[in-house]
């Protein structure tokens, strides 16, 4: 898995920039809910869409990033106005560092071992620091109705959650979980399109086809996929 990480082909990532952009400014807006501009690392931070917008926004921003390629764009996007750390979190140098804010945008589930993982990263937290971690929710109205055709079922997932199994892992790390939410995330038409197609969602390849004649393929839109974020803080 960690290979396939660092040779990771980014083409399709790097085709919905856009998108990816709008669900950055999601995520700061839900951080700003509990945390000034401070100290922040994103684990798994990708093309650093993320850590850019913080950055802009008066953040103090350090990136990991397993994939090669994709730790090289971030460093790009941020330009010097951050770090990015191009490996995984285990093997990341950050022994004694303290961050206000640690993210785990879409990672936990890529993970063989979610608790031992999370107490990592809150090892990496300051006294009330503030940990932002947001996964697949297999008790979401879409991962029920849509069962093996979910979206989100995809070999890479190592684990799926709810609000239970969360709070559990949170815990399990000396987390407490103080928020669970739902944030919608930006893609493009033809994307969902293509992945509905991969799914075999019955009436995508018709769609498909109608979205190219009509030109709405590029258009991004916001939806729902049945994911769940958690805000977890240090137990006292």
């Amino acid at each position: 898995m960690a290979r396939l990480y660092a040779d990771l082909d980014i083409d399709i990532y790097q085709s919905e920039l856009r998108g990816r952009q709008a669900t950055a400014n999601r995520h700061l807006g839900i951080i700003r809910r509990y945390s000034r501009p401070s100290r922040l690392l994103d684990i798994g931070c990708a093309s650093g869409m993320f850590l850019r917008r913080a950055a802009a926004d008066g953040w103090s921003v350090v990136g990991v990033e397993p994939s090669q390629q994709l730790s090289r764009l971030a460093k790009e996007n941020l330009d010097g106005r951050g770090e990015i750390i191009p490996t995984t979190l285990q093997t990341a140098s950050l022994t004694g560092a303290a961050f206000d804010v640690v993210t785990m945008w879409d990672v936990l589930e890529h993970v063989p071992e979610p608790a031992e993982f999370l107490r990592t990263a809150a090892s990496l937290l300051r006294p009330g620091g503030h940990l932002f971690v947001n996964v697949p929710d297999l008790d979401s109205l879409q991962a029920r109705l849509l069962g093996a055709r979910w979206p989100l079922l995809l070999p890479e997932h190592l684990n799926y959650f709810n609000r239970g199994s969360l709070a559990y892992c949170g815990k399990q790390a000396g987390l407490l979980a103080l928020h669970m939410g739902r944030r919608k995330a930006s893609f493009s038409v033809e994307y969902i399109l293509y992945r509905l197609r991969q799914h075999g969602v019955l009436g995508a390849s018709a769609i498909s086809r109608l979205a190219v004649r009509l030109g709405a393929g590029r258009i991004v839109i916001p939806v729902s996929l049945g994911e769940l974020y958690v805000v977890l803080t240090p137990r006292a």
